[in-house]
């Protein structure tokens, strides 16, 4: 991790930060990646998929899923989302697989 992203993920709330750590991938070669699928949706670590693909991959954020957040979600997915735009564009595209691979193709 680079100096920025850790003192960004010290910014977080411990509930952001658990959030988060729901939202990744845990084990194999994308170990530290978003997960391909949103988590189920009552969870916080839904919310904090959501900020993260805000920015990562905008196509994959729900609009339903923002207007339907219970007010502890909304604050996780705000928290993610400031952290996610505040990583430099390189690291952003690494977080999604998908994202990764239109880069690659030149489609975005």
């Amino acid at each position: 991790m680079t100096t920025t992203t850790t003192q960004a993920l010290a910014n977080l709330s411990d509930a952001a930060v658990a959030a988060l750590q729901g939202a990744l991938v845990t084990r194999g070669p994308r170990k530290g990646r978003l997960l391909s699928a949103a988590p189920p949706s009552q969870s916080l670590a839904y919310a904090a998929w959501q900020g993260a693909m805000l920015s990562c991959n905008p196509y994959k954020a729900s609009i339903a899923a923002l207007m339907f957040m219970s007010p502890e979600q909304r604050a996780i997915q705000k928290e993610v989302t400031a952290l996610f735009d505040a990583l430099p564009k390189g690291a952003r595209i690494a977080m999604d697989k998908d994202r990764q691979a239109l880069e690659a193709l030149g489609a975005w």
